[in-house]
């Protein structure tokens, strides 16, 4: 509801400030009507008969403004000449093209203008990586948690609703096509490029998580493109760098890997990326290498038998495939490029990616090699390798896939000063950060808290080092810190970060400052052993009075590594948001959270989203994943047990809360016995709908002061929130709307009367989070399905 209401204000702030709520692709009712499945056939029907064969080879590839790891931030005259002379189907822009708003905005809308100044005119697919967490080409905005860090949740509603975030940000920018969600299962812990780029080893978690992260796209008109088939989540191979080989048989894939994507496929999914990944025991085909001379068999994407016979046939794939970026060393360490193209193009792909190079440098004119390119594929068609029918089929795809999403009625209508305002209101905004922060809290993940050593107190004037992989991750750290003194969770000169990027294994800078501190968080982010960490876990345990926690930045897997660690906790991503609430940055979010959260900032409540294998050495000495389990999927301790000093105090607030929930069937909590409570800046935040209640909970009063309460202190504290804040108003008007209105407790800010009432409650030790993120779900209580309003009488 909080999203929603939000989102409808910025909606109308962007009006206000544009005149008008703006969508990218505005398609009018009229198109709509016309837009049957008889008259859209009939349409590509004629546009593909006044279409030549070049033109639709064209149409067939999505090109890109980038070679040789060279971007560009403008497109020169030259460059729009190639666009305007080529019918290219879409582009696709990468980070080091995306540099800001406003650039971005403007480098869409050249590039799509000269396209739509062809010889058809036929708008492109305008594409970007902004997956969430580690893939994000669109640096200054919204990043979400990361797919692994979604899943760690629970929550499939979460992931939309990053998805639908993420959406809305690059349709403001001018994008209508993202290459996400990644629907790879990662059941390989060795796997070199997914990784928390993926859910879940899980397939059916995979599955729920991949067809909600559609669901938000499609909120923006964005389409989905599921990657990567048949799977690229079992090999240990970077198809970037080399040719990935898996022994997976059809029947292992149909049993694992393809799940997702028959979840995607039946939940409407436009488009699917094909792997560069050989499966011998499917594909039997070979091409010889020209690395080597050597027989490579055909990877997935050069694959008839994988792309027609099981995508198409069996799995009833009628949408449009695409390549993996076919400048990948997968494909041109070993494949000549026109062959590649046409073998990909007779699997019956539809959209070839980066096939070709139409940017080098702004100084360069590519045009020639642009021609010679285009000039051999044809040949190719002419010579009879590749029917003239499966371009015609491809194109048809393609086109109806335009004409659905509106991209075939984009007429640039709206100014670039508007779509740039509305951008810069979407783009990386103060409410999206918020809530990226407040669900990446959720799935931070406790899996291990030997003596309850966390949260740590950091008002004790203990001394804690807090050890980092590289200073990349300096600025997140810091924030996290400088945000804990603010709320009074921490002393800044009480905590020292040191980084042990390049560190020898007996640093003495290091192990000195372990010597002199009272406890260490250690920041991992490489699943392998650190054989200096290990040395500090030994340190720390030989002078007993110190403990040791990992926080496990990236993938879960390297908790393996360091089973002496006294607690430890996942975050599932070091990268993330570039900017914080006061639009500083960068600085990577799940870091930031899961040094927050590590000083009791929020409770951990998530749950591991893959299993972690035991770590064992072989006879080489090298350390190899056991078959063992060290912790099972779905694992993670129940946060507030971990975090309670008291379990006395904690049965008497569940007891209080359950007979409260229970007076009227369970239905809902009556006027008189809401709760209401305070956020930590000061604001009511407490939003109540008719007959309908979000539950709260005082942490620090009910959980850090066990000698100070009683039953009756936690109802009447309850009670006296509750008889402060809410007001006589009609059903339907929040409380925190009420609230707002009225100054005495709107805010703990510079007011008499609310610094009075902060007063009462500091003295309390009462600090105050939502029950509806943290309590409902420790509990077992669904707000949204557990707790119904009750029948109109």
């Amino acid at each position: 509801m909080r999203k929603l209401f939000s989102k409808l204000v910025a909606m109308l702030t962007a009006a206000a400030i544009l005149g008008t709520v703006i969508f990218t692709y505005p398609v009018s009712a009229a198109a709509k009507d016309k837009n049957t499945e008889a008259s859209i056939d009939e349409r590509v029907d004629r546009l593909i008969a006044g279409m030549t064969t070049e033109q639709k080879l064209a149409q067939m590839m999505i090109v890109s403004l980038r070679s040789g790891g060279k971007n560009t931030t403008t497109v020169s005259k030259a460059y729009e000449k190639i666009l305007k002379k080529y019918d290219f189907g879409g582009f696709i822009l990468f980070a080091g093209s995306i540099a800001d708003t406003e650039q971005t905005v403007t480098l869409i809308r050249k590039c799509q203008s000269a396209a739509m100044k062809s010889k058809n005119g036929i708008p492109m697919f305008v594409c970007v990586d902004q997956e969430g967490g580690l893939v994000n080409r669109v640096s200054f905005g919204t990043t979400s948690s990361g797919n692994m860090g979604l899943a760690a949740t629970s929550d499939v509603s979460l992931t939309e609703e990053s998805a639908d975030m993420l959406g809305e940000e690059i349709a403001a920018l001018g994008f209508n096509m993202d290459f996400a969600p990644v629907s790879d299962v990662n059941n390989n812990p060795n796997n070199p490029i997914i990784g928390t780029r993926s859910f879940s080893d899980d397939p059916e978690m995979v599955s729920e998580h991949v067809t909600a992260f559609i669901r938000g796209l499609s909120k923006n008109n964005i389409s989905a493109a599921l990657k990567h088939f048949p799977g690229h989540g079992n090999v240990d191979t970077d198809s970037h760098t080399g040719l990935p080989l898996s022994e997976l048989t059809l029947k292992q894939l149909k049993a694992c890997e393809l799940i997702p994507f028959q979840a995607g496929i039946d939940a409407g999914a436009d488009m699917i990326m094909t792997a560069h990944i050989q499966f011998p025991n499917i594909e039997k085909n070979t091409y010889v290498s020209k690395a080597d001379r050597k027989k490579v068999y055909l990877p997935a994407t050069l694959s008839r038998t994988l792309m027609t016979d099981v995508l198409r046939k069996d799995m009833g794939y009628n949408g449009v495939i695409v390549t993996d970026a076919m400048d990948m060393s997968a494909i041109t360490a070993h494949f000549d490029a026109i062959d590649a193209a046409v073998l990909a193009i007779n699997a019956d792909v539809d959209i070839l990616l980066c096939s070709i190079d139409i940017y080098k440098d702004n100084e360069i004119n590519t045009l020639p090699e642009v021609d010679a390119y285009m000039q051999k594929l044809l040949a190719r068609v002419k010579a009879g390798d590749i029917k003239e029918e499966e371009l015609d089929n491809s194109v048809a795809r393609i086109l109806k896939l335009k004409i659905k999403n509106g991209i075939m009625d984009n007429t640039l209508s709206v100014s670039k000063k508007k779509q740039i305002a509305r951008a810069k209101a979407v783009v990386g905004s103060a409410e999206h950060h918020t809530r990226e922060w407040e669900i990446a809290q959720q799935g931070i993940t406790l899996l291990k808290n030997d003596g309850n050593m966390l949260p740590l107190d950091g008002k004790n004037g203990k001394k804690t080092l807090i050890l980092i992989p590289s200073d990349y991750r300096r600025p997140a750290v810091e924030y996290a810190v400088t945000r804990l003194q603010k709320e009074g969770l921490a002393d800044l000169s009480d905590i020292t970060i040191l980084s042990y990027s390049g560190a020898a294994a007996d640093d003495r800078d290091i192990l000195k400052a372990v010597k002199k501190s009272d406890r260490v968080l250690i920041l991992s982010q490489s699943a392998s052993r650190n054989t200096l960490l290990t040395n500090v876990i030994e340190q720390v345990h030989k002078s007993k009075k110190h403990r040791v926690a990992l926080l496990s930045l990236g993938l879960p897997y390297d908790v393996a590594c360091y089973p002496d660690a006294d607690a430890a906790m996942c975050a599932y991503n070091y990268s993330g948001s570039a900017h914080d609430a006061e639009g500083r940055g960068p600085f990577n979010l799940n870091v930031a959270v899961a040094v927050c959260s590590a000083f009791g900032q929020s409770i951990p409540q998530g749950k591991l989203p893959v299993n972690i294998p035991k770590l064992t050495v072989d006879a080489n000495g090298k350390n190899v994943y056991s078959d063992e389990l060290l912790y099972e999927r779905g694992a993670g301790i129940n946060g507030l047990a971990s975090w309670t000093r008291s379990s006395a105090v904690a049965g008497e607030l569940k007891e209080y809360v359950e007979a409260v929930t229970k007076k009227n069937g369970k239905d809902y909590i009556p006027e008189e016995d809401r709760i209401a409570v305070f956020d930590l800046d000061g604001t009511l935040m407490c939003e109540t709908y008719p007959r309908c209640f979000e539950y709260m909970v005082f942490t620090d009063y009910v959980l850090n002061n066990p000698d100070h309460i009683s039953s009756d202190e936690v109802k009447n504290v309850a009670r006296e929130i509750l008889d402060t804040a809410w007001q006589d108003k009609p059903q339907g008007i929040s409380t925190r709307q009420a609230a707002m209105a009225d100054d005495k407790v709107r805010k703990w800010g510079d007011e008499t009367d609310a610094a009075e009432k902060r007063g009462t409650y500091e003295k309390l030790g009462i600090k105050c989070i939502s029950m509806k993120n943290d309590f409902a779900t420790i509990y077992g209580y669904n707000v949204k399905k557990d707790i119904k309003a009750p029948a109109k009488q």
